[in-house]
């Protein structure tokens, strides 16, 4: 929970100071999703290799991180804008991670990045190619 809040924390400082197109700095927002990714796979996280008591238990005491993190993780890539092109083909695979784990809501919110990602290259570059091929 302290490692949730510290990523929150790192994702507030990049909306406030590092979003703008002057001070846009690109390597720190690719190690943001790099790492908020890293958290939300982490093993310690997949609730579903537990037993039915302690998965009760941790979400009780917990909630699902894991949740948490990819709804950060979906509005930071919305909080984008124009930078998001950017980030096309580097972050298909990290996002595509998110996807694979088993936890519904989460596909839910993550699976339209991909959309988004194919519109963003289809503006940019009039193809698909770049997502496709790293899919």
């Amino acid at each position: 929970r302290v490692f949730l809040r510290a990523i929150n924390q790192y994702a507030d400082m990049l909306n406030k100071k590092f979003l703008d197109q002057a001070n846009f700095e690109l390597q720190l927002w690719n190690n943001y999703f790099h790492l908020a990714v890293a958290f939300l796979t982490q093993e310690s996280l997949q609730l579903e290799n537990f037993s039915s008591a302690k998965r009760a238990k941790i979400l009780n005491k917990y909630g699902d991180m894991r949740r948490q993190i990819g709804f950060e993780i979906r509005d930071m890539w919305y909080n984008l804008g124009q930078h998001k092109i950017k980030f096309i083909p580097e972050m298909v695979g990290p996002i595509l991670e998110m996807t694979l784990i088993p936890e519904t809501e989460l596909r839910k919110a993550t699976i339209p990045i991909f959309f988004d990602m194919m519109q963003c290259e289809f503006h940019s570059t009039r193809s698909f190619q770049m997502v496709s091929s790293e899919l």
